[in-house]
């Protein structure tokens, strides 16, 4: 279906988002970045309205705002609307998009609404990568919050409890979501990317065109782009990108680089050097070595930005983590169970390795796959980072967007894993978990996995 987003400019979406007379309609408004938006945009002074398929709390929180929503898609939900917003995951045939194809009201995407309100900051620090967005997001604004008060939306709560942050300055730190090239609307002061892995196969066919992609996003930034030295995909395009150009990493040849000096229970202990001059000592007191990356991710775009190292240093031995993120969520008779957001095998992989560490128990995962397009694609690495769990445990795909594709299903993943994996749907878990599995649990992916979740923790 066609969409007239390409219409407006960002002036005149700002100009909107400030009129008192405007109704911005969110379609999915029950969405992290969407729930954002909207709030952003109600802090603005135009009126909002939205929609989604289920009530959830931040639906109920925009509702004790005085935001009308409702629950379901409908033609009627767009009528009185000035302008309508919607996520890249919401379908061409939504009926309220088609509604407002029909009444001449203009459409935009989530990508784009951002893109309009953050020209009003003058320090725009967007995080980009396939995996640990929302934990560098996180911890840059818990760095920046020593000496700034920064506007930060993230994929997931902040300490505050939400995943935006209203700040007080003219910082803004945003994830920049690669899906469909959403991260081409912005216009970052400075570009962070984290990694680069074939994701989003649904829309990206290969590495080539995610890095094309990525090169274009970079290359977007005013000022500086920091990449992940480490990352091949991401060091293939450096000598492409026409800006200015820091590197970070645990290889030779980094501007900044970082080395682990000492494991924790639950963290680890590292430094952090540029020119072969050691720059100071940074604790973390969360799992995985992937971490480190990310906190040295964080740090090296803090200290671009001019922040001490000693403040850097207090805010990341203060982070403690953010939902969904090998989160200890509880215990299961007597077995403690863990809660991740984690959907590719890069992911799946990562977080196996460091509950072992942690742990030092077997480790049972739960997993349900999300989207048939991405299970398709990455079948074989599926299989090989699900290996390295003691016990797998397969649920329905979660579809998300998609129509299922011949095939592709749970039941043969599990049966493709062997004799430790096994498949259940999402209420039969607990049984499969009870009399067939040891050591600790954790529950993966990135759909709706609540009646897993409350299954085992009641």
């Amino acid at each position: 279906m066609p969409r007239n987003e390409k219409t407006m400019s960002f002036d005149k979406l700002r100009k909107m988002t400030e009129d008192s007379s405007s109704v911005i309609h969110f379609i999915g408004i029950g969405g992290v970045s969407m729930y954002s938006l909207a709030r952003l945009v109600l802090t603005r002074g135009a009126r909002v309205t939205g929609s989604d398929v289920l009530e959830n709390g931040r639906i109920r929180d925009l509702a004790s705002m005085g935001v009308h929503i409702t629950v379901g898609h409908s033609a009627s939900n767009v009528v009185g609307a000035t302008l309508v917003v919607y996520s890249q995951a919401i379908s061409e045939g939504n009926p309220e998009l088609a509604a407002a194809r029909e009444y001449g009201i203009p459409s935009i995407s989530r990508a784009q609404l951002l893109g309009s309100l953050m020209i009003g900051f003058e320090n725009r620090i967007g995080i980009s990568g396939t995996h640990g967005k929302s934990t560098v997001t996180a911890m840059l604004d818990l760095i920046l919050c020593t000496t700034y008060k920064p506007t930060t939306l993230c994929g997931a709560d902040l300490p505050n409890g939400s995943p935006l942050r209203i700040g007080e300055s003219d910082y803004l730190v945003y994830e920049a979501c690669e899906y469909k090239d959403s991260f081409l609307s912005f216009s970052p002061t400075v570009a962070v990317a984290l990694n680069l892995e074939l994701d989003h196969t649904d829309y990206f066919h290969g590495v080539k065109q995610l890095r094309e992609s990525y090169l274009k996003s970079l290359s977007r930034a005013s000022e500086l782009a920091i990449l992940n030295f480490d990352d091949e995909n991401l060091r293939a395009i450096i000598p492409k990108i026409k800006k200015r150009v820091i590197t970070f990493g645990n290889s030779v040849g980094c501007d900044y680089r970082y080395r682990i000096v000492s494991f924790k229970s639950s963290g680890f202990v590292f430094t952090l050097e540029r020119n072969k001059e050691e720059i100071g000592r940074f604790e973390i007191n969360i799992p995985g070595v992937f971490n480190v990356t990310n906190a040295a991710a964080a740090a090296v775009t803090a200290l671009e930005l001019g922040l001490e190292p000693g403040a850097i240093a207090f805010a990341l031995a203060s982070y403690r983590g953010i939902p969904r993120r090998l989160e200890r969520i509880g215990e299961h008779l007597g077995r403690q169970v863990f809660y991740d957001y984690a959907h590719h095998p890069t992911e799946i992989r990562a977080g196996i390795n460091a509950l072992k560490h942690l742990t030092h128990e077997p480790i049972t995962v739960i997993f349900k796959p999300h989207t048939f397009s991405r299970t398709k694609a990455l079948w074989g690495d599926f299989l090989l980072s699900l290996s390295l769990a003691d016990h797998v445990i397969v649920t329905d795909v979660y579809p998300a967007r998609e129509e299922p594709i011949e095939g592709i299903s749970s039941v043969r993943l599990a049966r493709e894993l062997g004799a430790k994996a096994t498949y259940s749907p999402d209420e039969r878990v607990s049984a499969f978990v009870d009399t067939t599995t040891e050591g600790a649990i954790v529950i993966m992916g990135a759909g709706d996995l609540d009646i897993v979740r409350k299954s085992l923790i009641m």
